[in-house]
């Protein structure tokens, strides 16, 4: 892999969560401070990568932390059969580089261009030695991600396709907004077969419940990747989310 360095100007580490704070809305909110992000930015190294390209392998020693500014990634497991299985969608404020005992638990992969910091794991532990405030944020970085983990878990557990299709559209409009993206809109940057890899269907499968939600006039689809949310509030009640 060759990292092709980016100028550092227009970005800044950043990581978005709900607060543990009572008197939070609920919405998800910066939390880092500047001067965390001027500690991470001093021990940061910001890269570019092309899509397609390993961050790190599954197994790997576990030297680093990522920060994506832009681009979308994701994280999968090899199965005994050699078959991938996709585990996670990494977007814009979020983290990759979940490790086990010094090793990556699963292989992180661009799956468009991706810009992202990337953070050693011996410097960010001495920052947040330092550092209380910056251990709370990940912290609660790391309970949106089990958020996240539990409603894929559900999702997946769904016997209807089109409900399971229908949650991981509102996910990813509320995940993953490109600038330019307008309200109900959306570019999926990734392929059918990870969709149906990650909400356990067939490629088949995913194909007419995608039809299947065009035919109830929730959807429109405009293409393989484009897709114009119609109505967003019976998608909602077929995801079984009201």
């Amino acid at each position: 892999m060759k990292d092709e360095l980016a100028d550092v100007a227009p970005y800044r580490p950043s990581i978005y969560a709900a607060p543990f704070r009572k008197d939070g809305d609920g919405m998800e909110v910066e939390l880092l401070s500047r001067s965390e992000q001027d500690a991470l930015m001093e021990v940061s190294q910001l890269i570019s990568v092309r899509r397609h390209t390993v961050l790190y392998p599954e197994g790997g020693e576990a030297r680093f932390v990522y920060n994506v500014v832009s681009g979308v990634a994701q994280t999968y497991q090899l199965q005994a059969n050699g078959d991938k299985r996709i585990t996670a969608f990494l977007f814009p404020r979020d983290l990759i580089g979940l490790s086990e005992n010094g090793a990556y638990v699963a292989t992180a992969q661009s799956l468009t261009p991706v810009t992202a910091f990337r953070i050693p794991f011996d410097a960010l532990q001495a920052i947040l030695e330092r550092d209380p405030g910056l251990d709370i944020g990940l912290l609660c970085k790391l309970c949106h991600e089990l958020r996240r983990s539990q409603h894929h878990a559900i999702t997946v557990a769904r016997n209807d396709a089109p409900a399971r299709l229908a949650s991981f559209l509102l996910w990813i409009e509320h995940a993953y907004a490109p600038p330019g993206r307008l309200a109900g809109e959306l570019i999926l940057p990734m392929t059918r077969h990870d969709i149906a890899d990650y909400v356990g269907l067939t490629v088949e499968s995913v194909s007419r419940a995608l039809h299947a939600l065009e035919a109830q006039g929730v959807i429109r689809r405009k293409g393989p990747r484009f897709i114009t949310l119609l109505d967003t509030a019976k998608l909602r009640k077929l995801a079984g989310q009201v």
